[in-house]
């Protein structure tokens, strides 16, 4: 039986909610888990057959929990259905013999199909084709697939390859059904087409779903939704929750407004669960502050639950501004408000900072990053301090970035420790006209000499080469990376090919930063190798650690993204500085929202203290626009 006491009166609503479309908007803490169970539970006291109950989710993580939740709640097995919306779609493809592969394509073979073509369109620019642009083109694709906007994908590729995106687009799509296979996009794209070129089909899968609840609705792209309006029908018994306040994958193609769109092709009704159970007031009252400057969303008021009586100040005397500390030397958690804006004259300062208190206080503790690079960081100076840590995603190492393989190339060749893949790393970084076939016929530079034995160019060059390699051995470590930036020109090397890509040049001054930074806490760059493995063994074994969080032993980092339906006691985020937070691409305040979206989830992941760190005198990068509304004085 439903214990309704437990609910508040909008749980209460959505819950008992009747015949017909529901949008519920939920926000952070509200206890949407809870209400979907409970409605899960409504339904089948209400003598729905449980095989005819759908439960759509974004994620298998989320799946299970949801999953989870119901089983503890039921005193006996009933089989209702929980998937996400991929593994969903993906079954009724299978079961209607629209699909027949068993596993979709992977990153890699989705590559291994676009790279001739690629090549084929130019093989001048296939040569200078980077890694990040391989994975720029595929996500530009995926962009299309979820969305149905070539402008929009077109935009999402390297400027280099954006004329040519719609062709190779149509000549990969072609080899893929070519070859029988799908990959993670397609799952949504062709039931989508399944459902609305098939109507007998249509009529079956519409007539085995008598109520479809969705999760995280404000995260569904634009084929999605109109996936699941093929799959209704009357009396379109869909129970959507979602928060657009909390919508923070575009650069997937998800679009809150779909959220507006349901209400009104359905006609839906509309509720709201706005009592925050998780965090302290001072906390909700600040990220309601920031996310009010969003114009595009539906106004909500939240409130603590401790503060469920109307007749309480959600904004006097009782939730305090935040604390503005300038100097960084105490831990004290006695603030009078929960939320704490810090500044720092520099980012080495604000990261001893956060080392130290994540020191003292490791349990229940997390920092939330914008992107992986600034996590990993971090993780390094934990790892030296011995604090136990995890990383939620899994990363690739920032040491696999391909600047700080090119630089470690640099050294390693200098010490005598000769590779052809070292080789073919820096020989053109910078231009060097160094030929694949000629790093192919040797992997030391008399071969390469004996190779070009006939150009005087390139003779010249290698010489060139063999000075710096030999004032590179000699150098120490701090001084012969300066050495490979400025002298050798592998700074030049790297803004000449970000040309027309100043997001792409401002990443790679972070990392060449990064690098400087990092590399100057060792004296040699074999103990520089050495942290590099040292800190990539320990990503393995954070990866079998997970199960430390449930003992509360460890710091939790990951990005904003990685943190959304969690909750932390004592959360940290660090750079809240214009182009980091918002990030550089999205600082134009017409596309901003989501940004500021992002930073609102980050937010409202702490239950009892925030803390907002920024760094001073950056000139370029000012302190975020996001702490505005919080501190006139920031």
């Amino acid at each position: 039986m439903i214990d309704y006491t437990k609910m508040n009166e909008a749980q209460r609503l959505a819950v008992t909610h009747g015949e017909g479309p529901l949008l519920l908007l939920a926000g952070p803490g509200s206890g949407k888990t809870f209400t979907i169970t409970q409605r899960i539970l409504y339904l089948l006291e209400k003598g729905t057959v449980p095989e005819r109950i759908l439960v759509i989710t974004f994620t298998k993580d989320a799946a299970v929990s949801m999953q989870q939740r119901f089983c503890e709640l039921s005193p006996f097995f009933l089989p209702v259905n929980f998937g996400t919306f991929h593994s969903v779609f993906y079954h009724m493809l299978k079961e209607s013999g629209d699909i027949r592969t068993e596993h979709p394509l992977n990153q890699s073979q989705k590559k291994k199909i676009l790279l001739p073509f690629l090549k084929e369109y130019s093989e001048e620019a296939f040569k200078e084709l980077l890694q990040e642009d391989t994975s720029a083109i595929l996500n530009a694709m995926s962009f299309y697939k979820n969305t149905m906007s070539m402008e929009g994908a077109v935009g999402k590729a390297p400027k280099d390859w954006q004329e040519a995106f719609p062709a190779v687009l149509e000549r990969y799509e072609a080899a893929r059904r070519k070859l029988g296979a799908v990959d993670f996009d397609d799952m949504v794209c062709e039931c989508r087409n399944m459902l609305s070129r098939q109507l007998p089909k249509r009529q079956y899968w519409q007539n085995r779903f008598d109520h479809i609840l969705m999760d995280e609705f404000q995260d569904i792209n634009p084929v999605q939704y109109e996936t699941v309006k093929l799959l209704a029908k009357p009396p379109y018994n869909l129970f959507a929750v979602g928060d657009d306040d909390q919508a923070i994958y575009g650069f997937r193609g998800a679009q809150p407004e779909c959220l507006k769109k349901f209400k009104e092709d359905f006609n839906a009704r509309q509720l709201l669960l706005n009592i925050n159970y998780r965090s302290r007031a001072g906390i909700i009252d600040a990220s309601g502050k920031v996310i009010e400057e969003n114009k595009n969303r539906f106004r909500k008021e939240l409130k603590p639950a401790s503060c469920e009586s109307p007749d309480k100040d959600m904004r006097g005397t009782a939730f305090p501004q935040p604390d503005i500390v300038s100097e960084y030397g105490k831990l004290s958690r006695n603030h009078k408000s929960p939320v704490t804006i810090r500044a720092f004259a520099d980012k080495e300062s604000q990261y001893e900072y956060l080392i130290r208190c994540l020191k003292e206080f490791p349990g229940g503790s997390a920092v939330l990053f914008r992107t992986n690079a600034m996590m990993q960081s971090v993780a390094a100076r934990l790892r030296q301090a011995e604090v136990p840590y995890v990383m939620k995603e899994k990363v690739q190492s920032i040491y696999e970035h391909f600047i700080v393989r090119d630089i470690l190339a640099y050294l390693l060749l200098a010490q005598g420790k000769w590779s052809k893949e070292r080789l073919l790393s820096i020989c053109n970084r910078p231009s060097r006209y160094i030929s694949r076939e000629a790093v192919a016929s040797g992997d030391s530079l008399q071969q390469l000499k004996a190779y070009y034995a006939q150009s005087a160019k390139h003779l010249r060059s290698l010489d060139l080469l063999e000075r710096q390699l030999k004032y590179l051995k000699s150098a120490s470590l701090k001084a012969a990376i300066v050495y490979i930036c400025k002298v050798i020109g592998y700074e030049r090397y790297l803004r000449e090919q970000s040309k027309g890509h100043p997001d792409k040049w401002q990443e790679w001054q972070e990392m060449m930063e990064w690098v400087k930074t990092d590399s100057g806490r060792y004296e040699k760059a074999e103990d520089w190798l050495a942290a590099q493995e040292e800190y990539n063994d320990s990503l393995k074994q954070s990866e079998k650690k997970k199960d430390i969080f449930l003992s509360k032993d460890a710091v939790w980092l990951m990005t904003v993204h990685a943190s959304k339906g969690l909750e932390f006691d004592h959360v940290f985020i660090p750079d809240c500085n214009e182009k980091v937070f918002p990030y550089g691409k999205m600082l134009e305040e017409n596309v901003c929202e989501e940004e500021r979206r992002i930073f609102y989830v980050a937010m409202t992941r702490a239950a009892k203290s925030l803390e907002l760190l920024y760094l001073e005198n950056t000139g370029s990068r000012p302190p975020s626009r996001f702490l505005n509304p919080l501190a006139k004085n920031v």
